[in-house]
Formats: structure tokens, sequence, C-alpha cells
């Protein structure tokens, strides 16, 4: 069989034994034999000659032509390999030649170590991985290929590399409005002939690795997930294999499968990006990057180690700078559905949902398995020690934890009271967001992908930055942050002589309607001159009143209505506090 060698245990099988023969011919110049029949190989128009491709029986060229780009003859026609150098490669994607029975022996294995569930899970995991590589090497190898023929190319690519033979029943799909239904025959399946041959009869369907490809392939097109089930199996002795495809929305979000794919098959991590970065190659969102991915770039290793070792999340930084953008992405990553929310610490629902949590011991992979509390200094001693329970309680995985507050992570414990045993349980791995004034080279991006997620703001298409735009807002202080960012674009939006685009005098007259910043405080400055006096008790507050009241008074000339406005109070005030000055 054949394995592409390039991606991520990508796995194309191909039934290849004429192939073998064939090149053992061509090397030893033994020409053609009866076994090879009317699979041959012929030299390549290169003047190399070690390079070569194959082609098939023709009898068989009316039926390589059918349906839409890539036709089976492209594919056949990009297969070329080169037997003395060891290559062989489609389209410049590495392959790799092994036995059909890689797949068998690759099963029996993972079900001996482990169980038959776990094997199905990775089986299908695997598949998946390689279908999505699959549609994404089908969109860089033709780019200006038909959406629809991109998408059905996916059955085809499993007929030329030997995996089987797909009949189509029907495959109705809309791009724009997400549909999909296919129902697919599935004749002479490699991993069901194997399974038979090696296991007799099967109870139920085997083609694991085989649906989950259907699934990572046909998913990337779509802006919901598709899976399908394998309702009929030849390893069961029927006559062929079935397939039939839906959006997990047409199955049902309680249908088992569906729950075992999303909590179970689905790879942590990055699998949403790399469905995006298919999208944007097939035309898709290409002017709209995801937001999140963004924000979060700063600290996107980190937040890919906490997804990796499971582990609570402490983020922290400046207001605005997209401490709930990283909560939102780890929830996204880790349960890819469910409601996101954020909890304040003083709310009584904190309370309801550590009761909750703990009372279902956190089960693990559960859409409502998570707990996102902003200002994490806050909560009550009483609600620290729950929180410091369900972290560290022991029996299977714990649900995600992720605590948001605006404090440096040193100063919850010393400032604001924080618990020193939740502190460390909470700093596993500390994720800190910059403000934006340490992210300029970022403020160009980020203002184009806030201005294509947010809606048009007049009756006109969304309107786009100029780099003279994205240069300015490079060089701008924005104490505010990314709120501070958007309002500024919406604003500059609503004043743009051209509703479709924003320039740097936009900006500019967008910047002059600001709020005027209130003068920095001097009170830092004036304790950092008092407080040594404080420190070495040569000062106190009484000492410190009484000289301040006797200054006003003497700039005043011994005016008290004078010396109580200078010093903010009212005469009776002034009065009063004079005369027990006095008394002292």
């Amino acid at each position: 069989m054949l394995r592409r060698g390039a991606g991520r245990w990508g796995v194309w099988v191909l039934n290849c034994w004429q192939f073998v023969m064939a090149v053992a011919a061509d090397l030893t110049g033994a020409g053609k034999c009866a076994a090879l029949q009317h699979y041959y190989l012929v030299t390549s128009s290169s003047s190399n000659d070690q390079d070569r491709h194959m082609k098939t029986n023709p009898d068989e060229s009316a039926l390589l032509t059918r349906g839409g780009r890539p036709t089976l003859r492209d594919l056949l026609d990009h297969l070329e390999f080169s037997p003395t150098r060891g290559s062989i490669t489609l389209n410049g994607a590495r392959m790799l030649m092994s036995r059909a029975t890689f797949g068998s022996d690759l099963r029996d294995q993972l079900v001996r170590r482990y169980s038959e569930h776990e094997a199905m899970v990775l089986m299908l995991r695997l598949g998946y991985l390689s279908g999505r590589e699959d549609a994404e090497f089908i969109l860089q190898s033709w780019p200006e290929l038909d959406p629809g023929d991109a998408f059905t190319a996916g059955t085809r690519l499993h007929m030329v590399t030997g995996t089987v033979r797909v009949e189509t029943i029907s495959n109705d799909f809309d791009f724009d409005t997400d549909r999909f239904s296919g129902d697919f025959l599935w004749h002479d399946s490699v991993e069901a002939s194997e399974y038979h041959r090696r296991h007799g009869r099967a109870l139920q369907p085997v083609c694991w690795m085989q649906t989950g490809y259907a699934a990572g392939y046909a998913s990337p097109f779509f802006r919901k997930l598709v899976l399908f089930k394998e309702t009929s199996c030849s390893a069961m002795s029927h006559k062929a294999c079935r397939v039939v495809g839906k959006t997990v929305d047409q199955w049902g979000r309680d249908d088992p499968f569906v729950q075992l794919f999303l909590n179970e098959v689905l790879p942590t991590g990055g699998d949403h990006v790399a469905n995006a970065r298919i999208n944007r190659r097939s035309g898709k969102g290409a002017d709209a990057p995801d937001l999140d991915d963004l924000i979060i770039a700063p600290v996107r290793a980190r937040l890919d180690l906490v997804l990796q070792g499971r582990v609570p999340a402490l983020i922290t930084g400046p207001a605005g700078a997209g401490r709930r953008a990283a909560a939102r992405w780890l929830h996204k990553c880790r349960f890819r559905h469910g409601n996101f929310t954020i909890t304040h610490a003083g709310s009584p629902e904190v309370g309801e949902r550590l009761a909750a949590l703990r009372k279902s011991g956190g089960q693990p992979y559960a859409s409502d398995a998570f707990l996102a509390i902003s200002g994490i200094e806050n909560l009550s001693t009483d609600r620290q020690w729950a929180l410091l329970d369900l972290i560290t309680g022991q029996g299977g995985q714990q649900p995600m934890i992720v605590a948001i507050s605006d404090m440096a992570a040193d100063r919850l414990v010393a400032e604001a009271g924080l618990l020193p045993e939740l502190a460390y349980a909470l700093q596993v791995m500390p994720i800190t967001l910059p403000p934006l004034k340490d992210r300029s080279a970022d403020l160009g991006p980020l203002s184009r992908a806030i201005l294509a997620s947010a809606p048009s703001l007049r009756d006109a298409p969304k309107a786009q930055l100029t780099d003279a735009a994205c240069d300015r807002i490079a060089r701008l202080d924005l104490p505010g942050n990314l709120p501070h960012l958007r309002g500024l674009l919406q604003r500059a939006a609503l004043l743009a002589a051209d509703p479709k685009c924003i320039d740097a005098a936009d900006i500019d007259a967008a910047l002059a309607l600001d709020p005027p910043r209130s003068a920095p405080s001097q009170h830092s400055d004036i304790w950092d001159a008092l407080a040594p006096g404080f420190e070495n008790g040569s000062l106190t507050l009484d000492g410190l009143n009484a000289t301040l009241m006797q200054k006003a008074m003497a700039q005043t000339e011994n005016n008290v209505a004078a010396a109580a406005r200078l010093l903010g109070l009212t005469r009776p005030q002034l009065a009063y506090r004079l005369g027990q000055s006095e008394r002292e």
C-alpha cells in the first residue's frame, strides 16, 4: 500500500501489487509478463530515466476522466516515482509504499495494548487528521479548483489510493448555508477486507480510519463539523459498506457517536485553526482572520501548554488586554462546543457552580466542566478553599479552571489575600497579556480583524483600513487597550468620507473626539517624599494635618474662610479642627 509521508500520520492506501511487479520488471529488463497484464510503467517525458509514473488498464481510460477535477486521470498523471532514489510523490507530496496489512497490524496492536474503544478513538482520529491534510493538499495543488470539485475529490482520492471504491448514492451540499447530507457505498474496503480475513465476521462496523477520514476531509468546507456513520459493513458480511454523512446539528448533539467524536476523537488544540487555514485557501473567510487568535498571539505558546497539561490557568494583565479572549480560546479548544461564560468572584453563581462541579466529580470533557472566574482576588475565603479542593481533588481528570485578574500574580497573595495554596495551584503556567502599548507591530492586523468581525456601521460594505491608517494606529498610545481601539475604529468608520475606506486622516479625526485624559496623579510622588518620615517615626498623621493647617493659615494671613477654601474644607470644619488642635 502507499502511505503519504508528509503531514500528520496521513495514510493513503494503494493496491500496489501490480505496481511493485511492474517496477521490478522494468528494472530487471524482464519486460512485460503475464502477471502484469494491463498494468505497466512507462518513462516520463523527463530526460532523467529514473522519473517514473504509473498508467493503468486502457479499458478503464474512459472512466478515469469522469467526475470533477482532479479526475482519477489527473491524480494518476501527478503520481511520480523514482525507485532508485527511493522517492514516490503525488504532485510533490512524498509518499510511502507498504503493505495493506499495515493498518490491520496497527489496529490489532492498539486493541491489545489499550482496548477496543481506545483503538477505535485513535483510528478515527488518525483518519480525521489524514482527511483534513488531504483536503488541504487538494486545495494547495489545484488552487483554482471549483469548491464543489475540491469537496468531491475526497471520494476520488479514496479510490485512486486503493482504499476503497466509492459509489455515490446521494451527495447534497450547499457551502453558503452549510447544508450537507451524503449517502455512499464503499466497495472492497481495505479495512473491512483485512479485518474479515484476520478475524472473520465482525459484529459491528470496522472501517474506523476511513470513517474518520471522511469527516476530516469534508468538515473544512463547512462552518460546521461533518460526521459520517458506517451503517453497514462488508466485514459483517454485508454486500458493501454504507456510510451516511451529516452535520453535527443534523445528527443531534445528544447522539452518542456525535458525543464520542466531539469529546474524544477531535484532537485537542489547533484543529479549528487548521480548518480556518484551509477555508482561507478555498476562498472562505479570506478577509476575516480569527480575532481571538491575534489577541492571544503573545501568550499562545503558554496557552497550548495549559491545554496539553490540562492544568488550571491564571490569566492576568491590564483591563482590555484580552484576558477574556484568552479564556474563550481555551474553552473553544478544549470543548469546541457549549456555552462560554465568565462569572465574577463576587457573584452567588460562583458558589452554585463550585457545588455543581464538586457534586459531579468534575466529569472530564463535558461542555459544562469549565469554570472561569474574573476578579479572583475578590473570592471569599470559604470559596477559595472549595476551589482549591476542586483543583487538587483525587479521582480522575478535573474540570478546566480559569482565573482572571488585573493584579500581578505576586500581588494576589501579598495584597489581595488570596490563599497561598490556591495561588500556587493556579500558577502552574501563569499567563500575562501585555498592554497594547507593547504590541505596536500587532495593532494593524488587530485593527483589520476587529473591523472584519464587527457588523457594518453604515449602509455600505465593511470599511477597510489603508496601510497609512495602520501605520498611524501603530504609533498610538491606547491606555484603554482593545476596547479603546475598537471604539476608535468604529468612530473612524462613521466619520470616514468614504464609508468603504478608513485612512490616516479619519483616524486623526476620531482621535480628536477622544475624551481628554486627566492629569497624572502626583499622590505617589507625595507619598514617596513622606514615607521615610512615617517609617522612622519623625512624622505622624496628626502632626502632618496640624502643619498643613498652620501653613494654610499663614498663607492667608489667618483668614479662616480663605484657608478652608485652600484646603478644600468648609469654614466650620476648619475652625473645629483648629480648635481641636489647640486643645491638644
